[in-house]
């Protein structure tokens, strides 16, 4: 009899440990970033910071329109030769302040759609509700 109760609550423990386990994954999952991933993620200098945040027009926070690395890679990946990276570096140059001019305008608009979408939500819900809305926005941001 007491080796059937040891084996019960050896299998509860092993339950528990399983279920520990899945809600610290899911936990972590959830709350910590992801490891670093692309080229040069791994060399030297890069000491596991992970890239930092590009600050767009109005100080948002989005992607840079070109990768920082994009000259060099392009310089080896493509073996250019300096007339050839001198014309790349011109045109790269000539097409960066359009591309930023995109980028903002397609976050005014993004941010603005995003704005209605939230309005349109609390117009559903009650005060208390609302309340619990904004929390909730405030922990997504």
């Amino acid at each position: 009899m007491s080796d059937n109760r040891a084996r019960i609550w050896f299998a509860l423990f092993v339950l528990a440990v399983f279920c520990f386990g899945g809600a610290a994954g899911f936990f972590l999952g959830r709350h910590v970033p992801p490891p670093p991933r692309g080229p040069g993620a791994f060399e030297p200098g890069f000491e596991g910071r992970g890239p930092r945040p590009f600050f767009g027009p109005g100080g948002r926070r989005g992607a840079p329109p070109l990768p920082p690395d994009l000259m060099p890679r392009l310089i080896s990946d493509l073996e250019l030769d300096p007339a050839q990276q001198t014309e790349i570096r011109k045109i790269l140059d000539e097409h960066r302040d359009h591309l930023d001019r995109i980028h903002g305008e397609a976050r005014e608009k993004f941010d603005k759609e995003q704005e209605e979408l939230q309005n349109a939500v609390r117009g559903v819900l009650r005060p208390d509700q609302q309340e619990k809305f904004k929390r909730f926005l405030e922990r997504r941001r």
